[in-house]
């Protein structure tokens, strides 16, 4: 059975939960969890970066939700939670998988507060800003830049 390893990694732990329930139903530790609505790609993201986070010896949850900010309700429309892909408890670090479902602004959202976007599918690296987004059109530039 796998255990936190430190009071930072349980106090990080602590602040998510099973999607749709309470705070105090917790997420299954170190557990991949397969949903059937997403890509072949986010589902062969999310097992890389867990088979790279146990080889490190470090714990993780997939498919958490916790609190969402105002600017998270805002800008993703959630009413209560936000539910995050992957989230490496002993570098307390949020991955979130991409693949066209988010926009560009939602993407720079999450590089603004630390959590750090896995793109999977064919990507571009604009060519005003230089930072990776999925490819949504025959063009090389984001649509931050082109609202610009």
């Amino acid at each position: 059975m796998a255990t936190l390893k430190t009071k930072e990694e349980s106090k990080f732990y602590r602040k998510y939960h099973i999607p749709g329930c309470g705070n105090l139903a917790s997420v299954k530790l170190n557990a991949i969890f397969i949903a059937k609505g997403n890509t072949r790609e986010h589902e062969q993201m999310k097992f890389d970066l867990a088979w790279e986070a146990k080889e490190n010896g470090e714990n993780f949850i997939i498919e958490a939700a916790r609190w969402a900010s105002d600017d998270e309700k805002e800008i993703f429309e959630v009413k209560k939670d936000k539910i995050v892909d992957f989230v490496n408890l002993s570098q307390q670090q949020e991955y979130e998988i991409i693949h066209k479902h988010e926009s560009d602004f939602q993407i720079k959202y999450y590089r603004g507060t630390g959590v750090t976007p896995m793109i999977v599918g064919e990507t571009i690296i604009c060519e005003k800003c230089g930072e990776k987004y999925p490819r949504r059109n025959k063009g090389n530039i984001c649509g931050v830049c082109k609202n610009e």
